[in-house]
């Protein structure tokens, strides 16, 4: 049996996909973020937060939506027809920051402008789709193109499913560079990872790509492109991803797969090993950071439409289980 339950807590909009094995829960008015995923009542993933505490601090959890771009950017501009367009200084209080201020993972993280358009269920599914247009002219001072983005939570026995779509809406080639950025506990002392990539990005003291990169076991003590997390910090990406014979790259965290295909071809990888970051995040990412700037985007003409699919599961001891991040796009590839 699969159903929702749509409620108010807090003054918050609360979505709850449930079966009998898997609940997800999703807040909308708060980036539309899945901020619970339970198998069996186990919590998977890292939102040790109020609702208020996350919307007004500057921490993330969940699963975090990354856009117009997806990690850093060199500074505050992005290219615009080939030429540098400067945040206004007015707006730049929208913009989430790192610690040396550089714009952050783009401008919806925490948007409050998420709608419902669509619930559904049946014996064997249930779903919820969201829907934001990008018209607003706060985000438009700083991404000038207008488009339209649903996110569609879909679960059906094991596997939630999460389909964004984009459309461009507007008159110019629109880039695409968006990622998740989603938080999985760490519930075992020993992390095993396995990383199926050959190259890690080389970035320069703020963490911006150099244009080089280097192979992973120059870098790591790799072994079968696994790595032990026990002892070990990361934040890097990865580039040229190995695929198999179904054009797929298998990413593992102990008992957790994680599978881009071809059209997320980078991967950051961040994983503090701190105690009180409880949590290793495995981002999928359709270009490499800073690509916006560097004209290594996929660019979708007007009424173009770009669709990404992010699939969940997880293997316990009673049931097999795997998460799976597909996509498919449509739209051109621009480089150089």
């Amino acid at each position: 049996m699969h159903f929702f339950q749509k409620y108010t807590e807090d003054g918050f909009e609360i979505i709850e996909l449930n079966n009998d094995l898997i609940s997800a829960k999703i807040i909308v008015n708060i980036g539309n973020t899945l901020f619970s995923l339970k198998q069996n009542e186990v919590e998977k993933m890292y939102f040790p937060f109020s609702f208020d505490e996350y919307k007004s601090n500057t921490k993330l959890a969940g699963n975090p939506f990354m856009h117009p771009w997806s990690n850093r950017l060199e500074a505050d501009f992005i290219l615009v027809d080939g030429e540098q367009s400067y945040f206004p200084t007015e707006k730049k209080h929208l913009i989430y920051r790192d610690g040396n201020q550089l714009p952050l993972h783009g401008l919806l993280l925490k948007t409050d402008k998420w709608e419902t358009i669509d619930l559904y269920e049946d014996a064997n599914v249930c779903w919820h789709l969201a829907e934001l247009n990008f018209d607003n002219e706060d985000w438009l001072s700083i991404f000038p193109f207008k488009h339209k983005i649903q996110i569609k939570h879909q679960l059906k026995d094991n596997e939630l499913t999460i389909e964004t779509i984009i459309i461009n809406e507007d008159e110019k080639l629109m880039p695409v560079h968006f990622g998740f950025h989603p938080y999985f506990l760490k519930t075992d002392e020993v992390i095993k990872l396995t990383i199926p990539a050959k190259n890690v990005i080389e970035v320069d003291d703020k963490m911006i790509p150099t244009g080089n990169s280097f192979a992973k076991e120059v870098v790591f003590d790799f072994e079968n492109h696994q790595l032990n997390l026990s002892t070990l910090t990361l934040d890097n990406g990865f580039e040229h991803l190995i695929y198999n014979e179904n054009n797929q790259a298998e990413f593992l965290i102990n008992d957790l797969k994680i599978i881009f295909d071809k059209n997320y071809s980078f991967a950051q990888i961040y994983a503090p090993n701190k105690i009180d970051k409880p949590y290793v995040c495995i981002e999928p990412m359709t270009s490499e950071t800073n690509a916006i700037n560097k004209k290594f985007c996929i660019m979708l003409l007007k009424d173009e439409m770009f669709k990404a699919i992010f699939l969940l599961f997880y293997k316990t001891k009673t049931l097999h289980s795997e998460i799976f991040i597909k996509s498919h796009t449509q739209g051109d590839i621009v480089f150089g």
